[in-house]
């Protein structure tokens, strides 16, 4: 049955292949024949993947870390050589159907097989544009998982274009997001702050007309390149600063969670005054993840508190990697270490899901409230229309809202429903579903610092 099923997916690779190496020999028709399309000259680069003049002897053994990289590799070097590439073939574990080896040949590889051509007029195929090219780059896998180049051939019995402007038409270049230039344009407009649905309108108006469109996931993918290699260079400074703060004062503490290839993924940090302030006026805690840095588009979530003056105090920091339920499972649970386990009372935070599941999982005991002035700005976002109907819902939903007892607070929902008829899962009635998470009428029982948070 391994067997029947492993031959199935190499039929359908196969499929695959033949329907791919069908694209390429239009996209070399129209190479061939010229294009009207007026391309712009491409700027000379700083090439980094370092075989700009290279021999073929300098290319056997150069080791990558995935597939993608080897293919961005070969399909650079074919556009400085002057010719296109295809995948031709892969090879799979039959046990774990795992690649562990893989070849990129020249487009003009082998003949077109006449088999699978639908077309059964002779006169209306397309002409034979292949020329049984032996050209070909194969890497296979090592124990450690890098892929190395274990084969190269670069005889080609075809003539190469000598020009990078045409040798772009090839289908292989024509993936305009993995090219230098455009993660370099990339990684500038995200630095600058825009997001990648903004980056793929720039770029997408910026490239050549033949190129295909650039997706917002192919921007995402690249800035997220772009930003662990830049987190990995500044890396170092980090914990040299961490340290040179540890030597100053005894009780910083700070925590980084790795990748597997070494990169910080989140850091956690505080100083022996916030951990002393803690201990004093820790029972009250606001969590809060709305900032964001310009740098590294990461969430900065600090704790903060306040002391016996109504100050507010800063308990600790974070840079995570996203906000997902298991990072802030392992925020909370360094934080809880960083304050010798010393569990708060209560904790003030927004309506973000992943962050109520991680309190309930880390901080089970802790009183959980919704912080005010997230509720007020939702309140604006989802209540406009209610307020725009009807010019006497503002005032009744304020009451409803400051009741003082919990009787008041349900005879004046009960009301808000009967005159106003809420849908079933709108905001407000999802937001009464969750009332003890924010009802000052159902908080009265805890101690909150301040009234107005």
């Amino acid at each position: 049955m391994e067997d029947f099923e492993t031959n199935r997916m190499e039929d359908i690779e196969s499929m695959e292949d033949v329907e791919a190496n069908r694209m390429e020999d239009i996209d070399e028709e129209i190479y061939n024949n010229g294009s009207d399309v007026e391309t712009e000259k491409i700027n000379d680069v700083d090439m980094d993947f370092g075989f700009a003049n290279e021999e073929a002897n300098n290319v056997m053994g150069k080791v990558f870390d995935t597939l993608d990289d080897a293919y961005n590799f070969y399909n650079h070097y074919a556009l400085l050589h002057g010719f296109g590439i295809r995948i031709s073939s892969g090879y799979k574990n039959k046990i774990t159907n795992e690649h562990y080896r893989k070849k990129y040949v020249c487009n003009k590889e082998g003949f077109k097989d006449l088999k699978r051509d639908n077309c059964k007029d002779v006169n209306k195929r397309r002409r034979e544009l292949r020329t049984g090219c032996e050209a070909y780059l194969r890497v296979s896998k090592d124990k450690d998982g890098k892929w190395f180049v274990d084969k190269f051939n670069d005889s080609h019995n075809h003539e190469v274009t000598v020009t990078p402007t045409k040798a772009m038409k090839h289908r292989s270049h024509a993936k305009f997001h993995r090219s230098i230039a455009c993660k370099s344009l990339m990684s500038e407009l995200g630095q600058s702050g825009l997001k990648p649905c903004q980056i793929k309108k720039v770029v997408n108006t910026m490239k050549a007309p033949y190129e295909n469109d650039v997706t917002s996931k192919q921007c995402s993918d690249v800035l997220a390149d772009q930003r662990k290699q830049y987190k990995g260079k500044e890396f170092y400074g980090l914990i040299k600063h961490f340290q040179d703060k540890f030597n100053e004062d005894p009780n910083f503490y700070f925590v980084v969670d790795l990748f597997d290839d070494g990169s910080p993924r989140n850091i956690f940090w505080a100083d022996g005054r916030s951990r002393d302030s803690y201990i004093k006026f820790g029972d009250v805690v606001v969590f809060d993840v709305t900032y964001m840095t310009n740098k590294f588009m990461m969430p900065f979530s600090p704790f903060v508190g306040v002391n016996h003056h109504g100050q507010t105090i800063l308990f600790g920091a974070a840079l995570l990697e996203n906000e997902k339920q298991d990072t802030f499972e392992w925020l909370f649970q360094t934080f809880l270490k960083c304050m010798f386990d010393k569990y708060p009372s209560a904790i003030i935070t927004d309506q973000d899901k992943a962050i109520c599941n991680a309190i309930k999982s880390i901080f089970p005991k802790a009183r959980h409230r919704y912080c005010s002035w997230h509720m007020k700005k939702h309140e604006t976002e989802h209540l406009r229309s209610f307020k725009v109907r009807h010019s006497d819902f503002q005032e009744l939903h304020k009451q409803w809202v400051k009741s003082n007892t919990v009787e008041e607070f349900e005879t004046r929902w009960e009301a808000l429903c009967a005159k106003y008829n809420f849908e079933s899962g709108s905001w407000i009635v999802e937001m009464y579903n969750q009332r003890n998470y924010w009802a000052k009428a159902l908080l009265k029982d805890c101690f909150f610092c301040r009234h107005d948070i």
